[in-house]
């Protein structure tokens, strides 16, 4: 069975999108991996990235049967469903509160 590689794409062929296999040749498939930065991960045989996360100029034109063709080099490039990292806000400065005298 086929595996997605984007973290939290929902994406799937069920819903009509274009699954495209990863590289076999050793540098696109490095460059991809790179990529989709997941952590501790190697893609296999089965994984895939869905038409999403390729730009328009990724693609060859639309064939007389309607299908498209990736192009060779193409890269990866759009992975809006990762969240931007949490920036973390600046903590309040605090003062100690007065001992009460005697």
């Amino acid at each position: 069975m086929p595996g997605r590689a984007a973290v939290g794409c929902p994406n799937r062929p069920e819903k009509g999108f274009i699954m495209k296999c990863f590289r076999r040749n050793e540098t696109q498939r490095a460059i991809w991996t790179s990529k989709v930065k997941r952590f501790n991960w190697i893609p296999t045989n089965t994984s895939f990235l869905c038409k999403v996360h390729f730009d328009a100029n990724q693609w060859e034109k639309t064939r007389e049967d309607g299908s498209r063709k990736l192009k060779h080099n193409a890269i990866p490039t759009v992975f809006k469903h990762v969240r931007a990292k949490y920036k973390r806000k600046i903590p309040l400065e605090r003062f100690p509160i007065p001992k009460k005298r005697k």
